[in-house]
């Protein structure tokens, strides 16, 4: 005669399920609070005073802008930027050059937390960003420049990238008038990549990333 089966006896493939299951919630909420750490809102990548990177923080894909193709001159040959960030970078260049607007110098990329340590010490108050404060540390942003002796602001580069720059993907990060929003003076040189879709939406409502994060993230 066979034998009753125990109600609430061990199940094999029940157990299985529960832990793969909580494996795999496991998993998500390490990514979720991963990401979360690094600042991200939504897939933009936050970072201010109020919202600082640890020092061990280091972009993935880097690129040395002097070993790849470019449609702008550089300041020094070691500078880098995320590969998506330098290909962006390389079609606007090249859009302007089309167009006859040329002589970009960049100047600075990626900073590490150690480099932007020496940079915010070696700089006048409020010219610089703390270590983890710095979006150079992120590999997103760059500082531009041309041949000019009455600011870049006055120059016909910063009139086409002002025209043309969200069309890339790119936002001028710290435009005039802003600082009480981003923290940061009027900085007609530095410019953030953000993905095109961002920063349309950022040119048309002439919102910072800061204001454009809270209301759309």
């Amino acid at each position: 005669m066979a034998k009753k089966r125990r109600r609430g006896g061990f199940n094999p493939a029940l157990a299985i399920l529960v832990a793969l299951a909580l494996a795999g919630a496991g998993f998500g909420l390490g990514w979720h609070f991963g990401v979360q750490s690094m600042r991200y809102k939504g897939d933009i990548l936050l970072v201010n005073e109020q919202n600082q990177l640890p020092a061990t923080y280091v972009p993935e894909g880097l690129v040395n802008l002097y070993q790849n193709r470019h449609s702008f001159r550089l300041a020094s040959s070691d500078i880098y930027l995320t590969r998506e960030t330098y290909e962006a970078a390389e079609r606007m260049f090249h859009a302007a050059e089309e167009e006859n607007v040329n002589g970009f110098i960049i100047t600075s990329g990626y900073r590490s937390y150690e480099r932007q340590g020496e940079v915010y010490a070696e700089s006048e108050p409020g010219k610089a960003q703390r270590p983890g404060a710095s979006e150079h540390q992120t590999g997103l942003a760059f500082d531009v420049t041309t041949e000019t002796s009455n600011g870049f602001e006055s120059t016909p580069q910063y009139a086409w990238l002002s025209q043309h720059a969200h069309e890339y993907g790119f936002i001028q990060r710290y435009p005039a008038n802003k600082a009480d929003e981003t923290g940061i003076s009027y900085e007609p040189w530095h410019y953030r990549y953000v993905g095109v879709e961002a920063a349309k939406r950022m040119h048309d409502t002439g919102m910072t990333l800061e204001a454009f994060l809270k209301k759309y993230r």
